[in-house]
């Protein structure tokens, strides 16, 4: 691949977890609503964006490639992207978006770690470095404050396997994204029946609009996804925890425990250890 064609790839993961990095802010305004009903509205408004989409543009989905393996898979990878994300919103929501940032820089480890382990991506001896100092890093949140990071370490390792059945589809990009979401459109769209409350206007419009709002760093992702290897789609990754920790110390004021302050800092050198090889190995492709 040229380097003007992987810097695209680079810039498109890069704005997808950007996007997710400020989702906290979109989300905060509806701290009063259920999350699973956040999650269903996403998913039925996401489902009939792509049936449109699909109508519009037929060719994009090519059922010659859908087989019972490809469905399944879609399946897998549908279901732990909604349950990472209802994590994350129930984080959003709940004001713990300090848990969010910790699960999403966890990510990242795992992430080059199960490339590693699923497709013999190469490992070096700096990721191995940056690996045990993660795993420090959650021994010292634990020591200090008596817990493990439950809520990160569930959103972490849900997401970290979505990207595993996502680099095991064969598929198009978008007749992935359709299928994930179709799949699960009417599950979604029974729990709106259910409990349709007195939300307003503005709540519904807010939570409507959550489908673009997603649908766009998945395509982006997704597209990523095609053309780079898990082990440099872990070093993006720290973008959106970075914005989510900036949110939650600077705009929302939450409180930072020790637990919490320590394992950061010891994060920050596992985060400069993956990025450093990371950059010499991008030079070499």
């Amino acid at each position: 691949m040229s380097k003007m064609g992987t810097n695209l790839y680079v810039l498109l993961g890069s704005l997808a977890f950007g996007i997710w990095g400020l989702v906290p802010i979109y989300f905060h305004q509806l701290d009063e609503v259920d999350p699973i009903l956040v999650l269903s509205q996403r998913v039925f408004w996401s489902a009939i964006i792509l049936i449109l989409i699909a109508v519009i543009k037929p060719k994009l989905i090519s059922f010659n490639e859908i087989n019972a393996r490809e469905v399944g898979l879609t399946f897998v990878a549908g279901l732990l992207m909604n349950l990472s994300w209802l994590g994350f919103v129930y984080a959003t929501i709940t004001n713990n978006i300090m848990a969010a940032s910790l699960a999403f820089y966890i990510t990242p480890v795992m992430v080059f770690f199960t490339g590693f382990i699923f497709f013999k991506e190469k490992i070096t001896q700096y990721q191995k470095i940056s690996l045990s100092l993660m795993i420090l890093a959650l021994a010292v949140y634990v020591y200090f404050d008596k817990q493990l990071p439950m809520l990160s370490l569930v959103i972490a390792s849900l997401f970290t396997f979505y990207f595993v059945a996502k680099k095991r589809m064969n598929i198009g990009t978008f007749a992935a994204i359709f299928l994930e979401h179709i799949i699960f459109a009417p599950i979604a769209l029974i729990y709106i029946c259910l409990n349709i409350s007195d939300e307003t206007y503005v709540e519904w419009l807010t939570l409507m609009s959550a489908a673009p709002l997603q649908l766009l760093p998945i395509f982006l992702l997704s597209i990523a996804l095609l053309k780079m290897p898990l082990t440099k789609i872990s070093i993006l990754q720290y973008i959106e925890p970075t914005l989510h920790l900036a949110l939650a110390v600077w705009i929302y004021h939450e409180s930072v425990s020790n637990g919490q302050k320590y394992a950061f800092i010891i994060i920050v050198f596992s985060i400069i250890f993956s990025s450093l090889k990371s950059k010499k190995n991008y030079a070499n492709n």
